[in-house]
């Protein structure tokens, strides 16, 4: 799942996986390093609502990825009491989740610096998307100039997906 910008319609977004109806999604909550920074575990449909301020891109992985190593990953990232900086942030632990999802011979390697944008294009690059699905539930309610920010980041950042999502305010 990549979310596009950051809550206030800028920044680099945010990147979480799901399995089922599941989010794993790794978050500063709390403050860096704090007890309660770092993986949590939200139903889908709840933290997608909670997100329809922003673009919702959503991918599905195909076989090549096993779930149940992204699920396993997770457990033991959080039992390492990984957190949110210390560790690394939302799209780099997303990348490690899916590479120890993966077989041996391909590497999820997002290349430079790990940002959801990464992540997005690589799963595309190493041709692991079987679908893509776009959501933004929330644009009519937000600032004019804030819809035309992330209007701009879609065209620049994600092509193609303005094409297949309603943009009309």
């Amino acid at each position: 799942m990549t979310f596009v910008t950051n809550f206030d319609g800028a920044g680099p977004g945010h990147s979480a996986v799901a399995v089922g109806n599941l989010v794993y999604t790794f978050e500063n909550t709390g403050g860096w390093l704090s007890a309660t920074s770092g993986w949590s575990t939200k139903e889908i449909t709840m933290y997608m609502k909670a997100n329809e301020h922003r673009p919702i891109l959503l991918q599905t992985l195909n076989s090549q990825v096993n779930a149940g190593n992204v699920v396993e990953y997770v457990r033991k990232s959080a039992e390492n009491d990984d957190d949110y900086f210390g560790s690394g942030v939302c799209s780099t632990l997303v990348s490690r989740a899916i590479n120890y999802a993966l077989p041996e011979n391909v590497i999820f390697d997002p290349k430079g610096i790990d940002t959801p944008f990464g992540v997005f294009h690589c799963a595309r690059r190493l041709q692991l998307v079987t679908k893509e699905e776009y959501f933004w539930p929330g644009r009519a309610q937000m600032p004019v100039l804030r819809w035309a920010s992330i209007v701009n980041k879609l065209k620049s950042d994600y092509p193609g997906v303005l094409d297949k999502l309603d943009i009309s305010r």
